[in-house]
């Protein structure tokens, strides 16, 4: 049999996919992860005992929002390299945000008349931070792989990059409701640490896991 012909029998045999799908698959993914990073956090280490006050204070929002953001950009990767040929730059690029965001709260922290340096950049978890926020992100990272071997990833190594980078990032957003740091470089350091582990390890699984 000629390819030809046979690239013509299986495109007779494709049926369409339905409008959303891929919008679906992810969701459920992101409410996998995040439901299965919040178990890990609730039975290994369980919520901050002073959550409904630390909720009145800017500096959990900060936690929030650069975590939440960047795990937005990673689901954004990874829905783009679950798509073959799609272009990437654009979230790529936009994680460049939360990034300068953090950095600059943290210069302008660090550089207030009498700050003390190294207790806002080591706090008193910063032994543990980076570990936490991994093992937490593991569930997420399993979701987020799971999802891109349902789609049709062709860049692996940068598919488990950014299923990583979601899922680093899933596991500090959930991670923040048992930490009591709250400063800008302790979150500029060792919030993005753990982030960028996860984001090597999904790499690293990239290509043997997403094969197909």
């Amino acid at each position: 049999m000629r390819t030809d012909d046979l690239i013509d029998q299986l495109s007779a045999r494709a049926e369409p996919i339905r409008s959303g799908a891929v919008a679906r698959l992810l969701t459920a993914a992101v409410v996998a992860g995040i439901a299965g990073s919040a178990l890990v956090m609730m039975s290994m280490i369980g919520p901050r005992h002073d959550l409904t006050a630390a909720l009145s204070h800017p500096g959990m929002w900060t936690k929030l929002a650069y975590t939440f953001a960047i795990a937005a950009f990673g689901l954004w990767l990874v829905e783009r390299a679950g798509r073959p040929g799609a272009e990437m730059t654009r979230p790529a690029l936009a994680l460049v945000l939360p990034l300068l965001a953090i950095a600059l709260l943290a210069g302008l922290q660090m550089s207030a008349p009498g700050a003390d340096m190294p207790r806002l950049v080591m706090g008193r978890s910063s032994r543990v931070c980076a570990l936490l926020v991994t093992l937490t992100a593991l569930p997420s990272l399993a979701a987020a792989f799971w999802a891109l071997r349902k789609l049709a990833p062709t860049r692996l190594t940068l598919a488990g990059a950014g299923a990583g980078l979601f899922a680093g990032a899933a596991g500090a957003f959930v991670y923040c409701f048992h930490c009591t740091e709250e400063a800008a470089p302790f979150i500029a350091v060792w919030y993005t640490l753990g982030i960028a582990a996860v984001t090597g390890i999904g790499a690293l699984l990239g290509r043997p896991l997403l094969r197909w």
